[in-house]
């Protein structure tokens, strides 16, 4: 028997367990298995634990994120090694991937799946089972001990997603998954591409797809768009793709087929790329159903970018022209911002950043705004990794060390641990982000009333229009009292 586990995620909302279910799809009609999403299900470790003791379990994957996954995934490991010692436990997901060495120096953990794992996890099994001649050393993208030594394998090539099997949504229970957004009032979530083309030196998914992109056709879309409509009777769809629109033909052929299916759709992009989409797909995206795009914003300053190693032709002018574009199809941009990037001039690059944003605001008062600190990410090949290096930044050397509390929003990109920024940035940073989304409530909170939004603008219109951002205490409050939910933290 094996366990996929999903450990409790900030952002779970709406979002099926589906890297568990790409490898479960591997596993189907060759092992059993079960899916055990905590999100649902909070006694996920009472349910391992009973089946290990009935000799049920014998393997377990987990998927992992840094933080709020990585906080339920290491006591649960190290809770069921100890106590169930032949279990063999196997570590995925971005988080494992990127510290593979420092996961399987726990103890706790036997092998760790990186990058894509369905075809690794299942190669890896049939060697286990008995049922495959193939050496571990052979098995690509799989790192393990051998002999005290840490053994990476070479990195899988990513597979084609139009030649993946069917997802098991048998295995869930997909109700649950489907939900209020504000896109309609039965979101779902799916993958259509892996990877992207692109190597900033900032993200997670470069330094694991190294520039690789594979995407599904527009009529592999569509066939499982329409499952979801059969199966849950969506209306509205998050498609989670690292970045959704990097072939134009690809997104228009798409929306022309979404064309009549009122199905309201949200996706992830780069601002030049769709800067650089013509009208006509433009129009046809906003005909079939695109509501929102997520684009990475970044930064104000050219030199950031350049250093961020965005690629392409990304400049701040290319976000600007993009909000004033996107209004005249009813597309709202989502656009992020990362303060803190390694620089001499932090500061400026704060102020810079604050005041880009408001212009933004100004030619386009309906974009949406989120706002992270900058967080080091393990790719040697980084600029901006290597500087955070010799500023001193280093990730905890053991697994345990994870667990101290400053790592625990690490992912989400608020966490007080890098060492050139000083306490006034991240007050700063959190003062304006208040005042921010107080004049401008996030759309993406739905149970925020209209009567709501007016009393937060209200309140927080003099310290907008003044620039007066020191302790906005009435402003917090107000977030305490209603209950506001910024996108980073709860998603669409």
């Amino acid at each position: 028997m094996i366990a996929l586990l999903n450990p409790t995620s900030a952002r779970w909302k709406h979002r099926f367990p589906l890297s568990l279910m790409y490898v479960g799809a591997a596993l189907e009609n060759l092992y059993p298995y079960e899916i055990i999403d905590q999100n649902l299900n909070k006694d996920a470790l009472g349910r391992l634990e009973l089946l290990a003791s009935r000799n049920e379990l014998k393997y377990l994957g987990i998927t992992v994120m840094p933080g709020p996954q990585l906080f339920e995934a290491i006591p649960i490991s190290k809770y069921l090694k100890d106590k169930f010692p032949s279990l063999r436990i196997i570590w995925g997901g971005y988080f494992s991937s990127l510290h593979a060495a420092t996961v399987l120096n726990s103890g706790y953990v036997d092998f760790v799946v990186r990058g894509q794992g369905d075809q690794t996890f299942l190669e890896l099994i049939n060697l286990l089972e008995g049922n495959s001649k193939i050496a571990l050393r052979d098995i690509p993208g799989l790192s393990f001990r051998s002999n005290g030594d840490v053994i990476q394998n070479s990195h899988r090539t990513p597979m084609d997603p139009n030649l993946m099997p069917p997802l098991p949504y048998h295995k869930v229970n997909g109700d649950r998954y489907v939900g209020k957004s504000c896109l309609g009032t039965r979101t779902a979530a799916s993958y259509t591409s892996f990877g992207c083309p692109f190597l900033c030196g900032f993200c997670a998914i470069a330094s694991v797809y190294r520039a690789r992109w594979l995407a599904k056709t527009p009529e592999v879309m569509i066939h499982e768009v329409d499952e979801l409509k059969q199966r849950y009777q969506i209306n509205a769809i998050e498609f989670f793709d690292e970045n959704f629109f990097t072939s134009e033909k690809r997104t228009r052929e798409f929306s022309e087929k979404m064309t009549g299916r009122n199905i309201a759709w949200w996706g992830e992009g780069r601002p030049d790329t769709v800067l650089d989409y013509s009208d006509e797909t433009l129009r046809a995206m906003s005909r079939g159903g695109c509501k929102m795009i997520f684009f990475g914003a970044e930064s104000a300053s050219e030199e950031v970018l350049k250093a961020m190693n965005k690629g392409g032709t990304q400049t701040p002018d290319t976000v600007l022209r993009l909000a004033g574009r996107l209004k005249r199809f009813n597309i709202i941009p989502e656009f992020s911002f990362v303060f803190g990037s390694p620089s001499e001039t932090v500061d400026e690059d704060f102020d810079r950043n604050m005041r880009f944003i408001r212009t933004v605001k100004e030619i386009n008062e309906h974009a949406e705004i989120v706002m992270y600190m900058y967080a080091p990410v393990v790719f040697d090949e980084s600029e901006l990794y290597q500087i955070a290096q010799r500023h001193g930044f280093a990730f905890p050397q053991t697994l345990d060390g994870w667990l101290d509390p400053k790592w625990h929003d690490f992912d989400l990109r608020k966490t007080p641990v890098i060492p050139w920024l000083k306490p006034r940035h991240y007050d700063t940073f959190k003062n304006f982000e208040r005042v921010l989304n107080g004049y401008f409530p996030t759309v993406t909170d739905t149970r925020l009333s209209r009567r709501k939004r007016d009393i937060l603008r209200l309140i927080s219109s003099w310290r907008y229009k003044t620039q007066t951002l020191s302790a906005p205490f009435e402003i917090r409050l107000l977030f305490r009292l209603f209950r506001y939910r910024q996108p980073e933290f709860e998603g669409l």
